[in-house]
């Protein structure tokens, strides 16, 4: 704003002489200034100019500009140039005094900022207890100004400082902590800047929402899946005390049973012999776009020349659609989880070197000839359908129009003895963006992690210490592959480059047979063989864990707001486990997130 203060005197003066018409009326200047620019800064010549305008008949005979500054600098000139070298309001003062020696007086506010400016970052938005921190300065400074000192405070409560550029820190207790760097230039003064560091406990990261008693037994792997819309999750049991094979669906915001189908009844209402009784199911649920869920089981009465294998249509209300008979009398089947293509056709197999093809109606067709197929389902954007086999029978590719088999790779593939059941192997392949199939094995010794070409051809083979007859293979944005490390806990999750190049193993408390999921942040999740939960970072590091139950065989499922599922025991009964680490949601737009690719686990590559 700008003052004027105005020294006006009046004075008359009588001149003696015979004539009392000479009198003169005489008052002092009118001051004014002006400022070149409208911002200032520290270090930058500021051009002040006189502008006051003289009483007539007078003019100005000398100024005395005052700046206002800790020295008390002044100039006589008319248009002088000042620098500050400290930010601040500073009054400056024009007097001018006029050729009758009257003095006038005119002050003006100057505020004058430090373009030296304080600025860091940090390389993550949390962090746990004893993460190091890597603080990087962004502050700035303009030319020719420089900055020349850096300290910072890590508001830990124990007076912690550092005067380096780029420091780093650790954190013993969790908690948000105001870090304030202060930056010195080349003029001595100081800014400064504060930022909150947030750093989190792992043990309350990961946090149990409901349990829901699932009873029966848990065979070979199975797993849950989701309906389209997240709401409900379906589950197989098997066989064990009074607790029926069943498919049991379960409301997912808090856990409630919806209904149970009694799977034995299921077939015997629907074509199968009415003495027909379900006992094992290592088999998983899928389920459809229009909410229909899809499950592939064996009759287990006594007398094996009735035995069938069954593909059951379910309404999403728990009531059978259709059930149809997938392979001859006497027919077995271990790991399958139906395949669901982009038109609703599902695709199951069995042991007995089949493949079938449903329509959403139940129509069949089958394709035999293949191999003892005991994993899978997987669809690839071309129309192959892949399955897998047992012990060295290998990995099948199958075309779905006409059935004919593509390629058949079993290069060293072993007898799968460590897998959940002797040597059926229950894994599911996976396929990247571009094509190609990933697949986790068993050899004759260890196991492996192997890349196919389209044609079937090995682009690469990891070999790993344990074998890995189970789970699966996932795959990020970025193309990175992370996959359970099987029967060697040291490399519980294994994370490799596209070109099959280790990046980094986690070692887990348990071995790892069931596949990993990956959310919306790019953290990996999986679950150990004793139901130790873990959420991992990209870069190979915890982010949380916490444990879920006495053990586990299935593989999560992650739903769309990042809410993580799986079977475990606990308390020596089959419990589903719903859990939450801070995701929010799965990664839609990794080629293959988890098993099945998808919550609903069609196995068709998006």
């Amino acid at each position: 704003m700008k003052k004027s203060i105005f020294i006006s005197l009046f004075t008359a003066f009588t001149l003696l002489s015979c004539n009392e018409e000479h009198v003169m009326y005489n008052t002092a200047a009118k001051p004014e200034m002006s400022v070149q620019g409208s911002s200032y800064e520290v270090g930058q010549p500021i051009t002040f100019s006189d502008n006051s305008i003289p009483t007539k008949g007078t003019q100005i005979k000398s100024y005395l500009w005052e700046f206002g500054d800790p020295d008390n600098s002044t100039s006589d000139e008319a248009s002088p140039s000042f620098t500050y070298f400290k930010d601040g309001t500073y009054i400056v003062k024009l007097t001018v005094i006029d050729s009758n020696n009257l003095p006038a007086t005119v002050q003006r506010n100057i505020v004058v900022t430090n373009p030296t400016k304080a600025d860091f970052s940090f390389d993550q938005e949390e962090y746990l207890m004893g993460d190091v921190v890597k603080f990087t300065d962004l502050s700035t400074a303009k030319t020719p100004t420089t900055i020349t000192a850096w300290h910072w405070d890590f508001a830990d409560g124990h007076g912690s400082v550092s005067d380096e550029q780029h420091p780093q820190f650790k954190y013993d207790e969790a908690g948000s902590y105001p870090v304030t760097l202060t930056v010195t230039d080349s003029y001595g003064l100081k800014t400064s800047i504060s930022r909150s560091v947030s750093v989190l406990d792992p043990a309350m990261l990961v946090n149990t929402r409901w349990t829901a008693v699932l009873g029966g037994s848990v065979k070979g792997g199975s797993s849950p899946a989701l309906s389209s819309d997240g709401s409900t999750l379906y589950m197989l049991r098997s066989l064990s005390g009074s607790d029926n094979a069943a498919l049991v669906a379960f409301t997912t915001a808090d856990g409630q049973q919806a209904w149970s189908l009694d799977i034995s009844e299921a077939m015997s209402a629907n074509g199968a012999s009415t003495s027909a009784i379900a006992k094992d199911i290592f088999s998983s649920p899928a389920v459809g776009s229009d909410g229909t869920i899809y499950i592939v089981v064996r009759d287990l009465q006594s007398t094996s020349a009735q035995r069938g294998l069954y593909t059951i249509a379910v309404y999403p209300d728990g009531s059978v659609k259709w059930c149809k008979k997938v392979g001859a009398s006497g027919a077995n089947l271990y790991a399958i989880t139906p395949a669901i293509d982009a038109s609703g056709n599902i695709y199951v197999a069995n042991r007995s070197k089949e493949i079938w093809k449903l329509t959403p109606d139940g129509t069949t067709t089958s394709f035999t000839g293949l191999g003892d197929l005991t994993g899978g389902m997987t669809i690839a954007r071309d129309g192959t359908v892949f399955a897998v086999g047992k012990g060295n029978v290998g990995i099948f590719a199958v075309d779905i129009n006409s059935g004919s088999q593509k390629w058949l790779y079993n290069t060293d593939f072993g007898g799968a003895a460590d897998a959940f059941t002797g040597a059926l192997r229950s894994a599911t392949p996976s396929v990247g963006a571009d094509g190609t199939i990933y697949m986790n094995i068993d050899k004759s010794s260890g196991g492996a992690i192997v890349a196919l070409n389209s044609a079937g051809t090995a682009k690469w083979t990891y070999d790993t210490n344990g074998a890995i007859p189970d789970g699966g293979v996932v795959i990020a944005d970025d193309g990175t592959l992370y996959v359970n490390g099987g029967t060697d806990s040291a490399s519980g999750l294994v994370a490799l480059n596209q070109n099959g190049i280790l990046m980094w193993k986690f070692a887990t408390t348990a071995n790892v047979q069931t596949a990993p999921v990956i959310d919306n942040r790019g953290y990996i999740h999986i679950v150990d063989a004793m139901a130790n939960y873990y959420v991992i970072r990209p870069d190979g590091t915890l982010f949380g864990q916490t444990k879920l139950g006495m053990s586990c065989t299935s593989s999560p499922v992650m739903d769309a707001s990042g809410r993580i599922y799986t079977v475990v025991n606990k308390d020596g009964a089959q419990t589903v486990v719903c859990a939450t680490s801070k995701a929010e949601g799965y990664s839609m737009t990794a080629p293959w997130p988890m098993r099945g690719q998808n919550p609903c686990r069609t196995g068709l590559q998006h």
